[in-house]
């Protein structure tokens, strides 16, 4: 079997690249992403195209990552969870105000796993999103009417922090076209797989 032609900057197969959905954003905040080893694998995933739109981001594939000299303005974009959770109870909003947006690419019981695992990221101020608009996010199935993809979840998250929601419409750009692929890809195997049920019958 032939060896699919893959991107060196994505590592996409080439019929799948989507380098060409990115939509660079210059965000003054910076955005550190935690993901888990297992989103990588997941074509769908949007963590990547958000890393490499924004401008000032970095992507950690981990599921643990050692607890950074300062968290000084670090603060962790995820819902509110009970006081009794096994994690430590997050700490007051920053008075110097965000420095760094912290965001966690992984399903709702992987991302309760990296909080148990790293005390320091539970222990950071949190950010819950609230009235958000439906999500866009229409080729992968949430669990949760109030759950969004990761790129989502940050794209109104940093409009909400710098109070500049049209600085981040090249992130709901970068969205739809990634969608768009995603949709035509799986068009693309379901008429193969019909193709090559019929040469079978």
């Amino acid at each position: 079997m032939a060896t699919r032609l893959r991107c060196s900057t994505c590592n996409r197969a080439l019929a799948g690249c989507w380098c060409p959905c990115v939509c660079p954003v210059g965000n003054p905040l910076p955005v550190l992403i935690l993901q888990h080893p297992d989103e990588a694998q997941q074509v769908k995933n949007t963590a990547g195209l958000l890393h490499r739109c924004l401008h000032q981001s970095q992507l950690v594939m981990s599921e643990t990552m050692p607890e950074p000299v300062d968290t000084t303005g670090m603060v962790l974009l995820y819902p509110d969870t009970p006081a009794e959770g096994p994690w430590p109870t997050p700490a007051p909003w920053p008075s110097g105000g965000v420095q760094t947006l912290v965001v966690l690419d992984a399903t709702w019981r992987k991302s309760r796993r990296m909080l148990h695992l790293n005390p320091w990221l539970a222990a950071l101020p949190r950010l819950s999103l609230s009235a958000t608009p439906p999500s866009r996010y229409a080729i992968r199935r949430a669990h949760d009417d109030d759950q969004r993809s990761t790129l989502e979840a940050c794209a109104l998250a940093l409009a909400q922090l710098d109070e500049d929601p049209e600085r981040y419409q090249p992130l709901w750009a970068a969205m739809e076209a990634f969608i768009k692929l995603q949709q035509q890809l799986m068009r693309e195997g379901r008429a193969r797989r019909s193709a090559g049920a019929l040469s079978k019958g």
